[in-house]
């Protein structure tokens, strides 16, 4: 299991850069946090300062990636999209309790399109662990979710480990699976460097919309009509590896780490919520 024990950072640190979807540019600062606080996201809005805490209950939306929202009121005054990687890097890493201030955009940097960055930057900040352990979810019966072909399911196991598939329409895309057990090497340094994908159809689309402003192949793997990509893989399977690192980002929300199998195939950021709301009910 990626944590044992809770786990803050030792020193202060900044990570700017520009957001997927809207291109602001947003400054997080991150802060050491004491036992048990947890991983908490602070920013002002409208004159106020607020708190969201990376929590399931604050997910307002999932429709484009993973959003959280406070505010006493339906608009939130404080929301943050793309929060998936980010988490994802904290996850990996251990890191149960962080303090990150939040300037300028609403939208968490896409940085290079993996949470290989924020990893890195993370790294340099050292770890300070406590001496109280995290307590796993663990999984004690068969647990699934399902939308049409698209499915996610636990399975009772001693580790932690991922199986998913993904299948679209694309040659380079076709029948792709992988299983893996946790390892922190695999998972630092290779799941967490695979980067986002999508089809050039709905780049255009996206940013017909005002969307996708923060997009370039600097930052996302382009699949484009004629069975090609717009720019090179880092890995063979580097989109069912990002299909695993959005999954356990989005998971890193359920608040402990996952004792279980954990089957995945074409799910997204929606499923991946309710999927783990589903998995805290049943056995949190």
């Amino acid at each position: 299991m990626p944590r044992e024990y809770r786990t803050t950072i030792k020193h202060p640190g900044i990570y700017e850069g520009v957001g997927l979807h809207s291109g602001e540019i947003t400054r997080l600062s991150f802060h050491p946090a004491d036992c048990g606080e947890g991983i908490v996201f602070f920013g002002m809005r409208q004159g106020e300062r607020y708190a969201v805490k990376a929590a399931l209950e604050n997910v307002i939306d999932t429709s484009l990636a993973v959003t959280l929202g406070a505010g006493a009121d339906a608009e939130h005054p404080f929301q943050l999209q793309t929060v998936e990687h980010l988490l994802y890097a904290l996850f990996v890493l251990g890191i149960t309790d962080i303090a990150i201030e939040v300037e300028g955009g609403k939208e968490v940097p896409i940085a290079d399109g993996s949470a290989g960055p924020f990893i890195r930057a993370l790294q340099k900040l050292e770890l300070h662990h406590y001496g109280e352990k995290v307590k796993p979810l663990v999984v004690t019966r068969p647990l699934s979710v399902t939308d049409g072909d698209r499915y996610l399911v636990a399975m009772p196991s001693p580790e932690f480990q991922v199986s998913y598939f993904i299948d679209y329409p694309h040659p380079l895309l076709k029948n792709q699976a992988v299983q893996l057990k946790y390892d922190d090497a695999v998972f630092t340094e290779t799941i967490g460097f695979a980067r986002t994908f999508g089809f050039m159809k709905d780049v255009e689309y996206l940013r017909s919309r005002g969307l996708a402003q923060g997009g370039s192949i600097d930052n996302a793997v382009i699949y484009l009509p004629d069975g090609t990509t717009m720019n090179d893989f880092r890995f063979e399977r580097e989109s069912v590896f990002h299909k695993i690192l959005d999954l356990i980002g989005d998971l890193a929300l359920v608040g402990r780490p996952i004792q279980g199998h954990v089957l995945g195939a074409r799910g997204g950021h929606a499923l991946d919520v309710a999927f783990g709301k589903k998995l805290l009910a049943a056995f949190g």
